[in-house]
């Protein structure tokens, strides 16, 4: 795969328009706020972009990382954000978008392909308008179309859910290695969140040339409340699969109680049993019964009335329910 660089700027109409790379890398005073998003195959394709910009050095070195810590920094007149995010519902490994904020142009970088960053580049080429004329505005509807995806990533988890609660009522033996699995997306998706609603907040509290809050307050505050959602509903995901492995493990405790109590019976039955066949089995000479005829076919018949008792005994108690 060959390095990607798409790159847009803002018409009068806050649509996107694609246009050539140096119109934003040379940018004039009458120039309008632009956006390169850029998939990188070799950092050294990045690093002679990145350097185009005329990053501080610590703004570099966060962005041709491969594995950046979560937040948002200043690096001059830079603003970086590392943001966690998944590309699939079951991706196993989480991506990272890097974005970069300067004066009049933002940049987005990310290993893998991001689902959100190609919809706000479709749907705003293609008529859909910014809040604002400025790079902000762009900024907001990308993390807009992040925490979608997060919270379809949400109802997709409790729909997952459901299902291991149906099979949980057939007592399912595949629930178990269904829902281990399922806990472990969700609490990364719910570790994403918690990341990505900090970086959020943390936009709300910026003074800097390279973003402008103003007009787009209220905006990245329903951002916050959708995010807050979807880590509230992550919790409460995995709180139900604990439930649901608890249920499981009570129902696999009955199974065995089950199977002990059967033994207790079988085994209370033949104590007794094993008793008089131990008290006949002694060979003395003078034991009364030995010349009975019918000692034998009594004793055997005595035997069964006496485990009949017992089970019609147990049967009364409740020991079969």
């Amino acid at each position: 795969m060959n390095t990607s660089i798409k790159t847009f700027r803002l018409t009068g109409d806050r649509n996107l328009a694609a246009c050539p790379l140096n119109e934003l890398l040379e940018p004039t005073e009458r120039s309008s706020a632009g956006w390169i998003d850029v998939q990188p195959d070799q950092e050294a394709t990045l690093a002679e972009l990145l350097h185009a910009l005329d990053l501080h050095p610590l703004a570099l070195d966060a962005c041709v990382d491969d594995s950046p810590p979560p937040g948002m920094t200043a690096y001059g007149d830079s603003l970086v954000i590392v943001l966690p995010t998944h590309a699939a519902w079951d991706a196993e490994d989480r991506t990272h978008l890097i974005v970069v904020c300067l004066p009049r142009l933002l940049v987005t970088i990310h290993r893998q392909a991001i689902p959100a960053l190609e919809q706000v580049a479709v749907q705003y080429a293609d008529g859909m308008r910014f809040h604002a004329d400025n790079t902000s505005a762009i900024l907001y509807q990308i993390l807009d179309h992040i925490i979608d995806e997060d919270v379809a990533f949400t109802l997709r988890a409790r729909d997952e859910i459901n299902r291991l609660d149906d099979l949980l009522e057939r007592h399912d033996d595949d629930v178990i290695e269904q829902a281990l699995p399922l806990k472990r997306q969700i609490t990364r998706l719910a570790a994403a969140f918690e990341d990505q609603l900090y970086c959020v907040g943390s936009l709300q509290t910026v003074e800097s040339n390279s973003f402008q809050i103003e007009g787009l307050r209220d905006y990245f505050r329903d951002a916050c409340t959708h995010l807050e959602h979807a880590s509230r509903a992550a919790g409460r995901q995995l709180a139900h699969l604990n439930a649901i492995q608890q249920a499981y493990q009570l129902h696999l405790q009955d199974k065995t109680n089950d199977r002990l109590r059967l033994l207790t019976i079988v085994s209370t039955i033949f104590i007794p049993l094993t008793l008089i066949t131990g008290i006949y089995g002694m060979n003395f000479h003078n034991m009364p019964e030995l010349q009975w005829q019918f000692g034998y076919v009594g004793t055997l018949l005595a035997m069964l009335a006496l485990g009949l008792a017992m089970l019609w005994g147990f049967y009364r108690t409740g020991w079969f329910r």
